[in-house]
């Protein structure tokens, strides 16, 4: 049977021992409400892959970025902080994920 796991997005990742390490957090629903508060967040689930799994999962991301990009849901920001080109929600997705 297969497995679902919901995710509010990544909190941090790492290479150790060989294995791309991410850990997988959810924001906690209640906690700093506040206006202007960043909402809490609690690292849920560790996701473990070797370096060409985890290439293979960029690699298809990327190709998801671009589909959503040519479908208006994310827009391209190139002028972030001076930063290399990166995908941003449009302003109607409140997800932290896009942000």
């Amino acid at each position: 049977m297969k497995r679902r796991i919901y995710t509010d997005g990544v909190e941090a990742i790492s290479f150790s021992e060989g294995m791309v390490r991410m850990d997988l957090f959810n924001v906690l629903q209640g906690k700093n409400n506040e206006p202007g508060k960043a909402p809490e967040r609690e690292v849920t689930d560790e996701l473990i892959m070797t370096s060409q799994g985890f290439l293979r999962s960029f690699s298809a991301m990327e190709k998801l970025v671009k589909q959503l990009m040519d479908a208006g849901v994310v827009q391209r920001n190139d002028a972030a902080e001076n930063k290399p080109a990166a995908a941003t929600a449009a302003p109607e997705n409140s997800s932290p994920n896009f942000k």
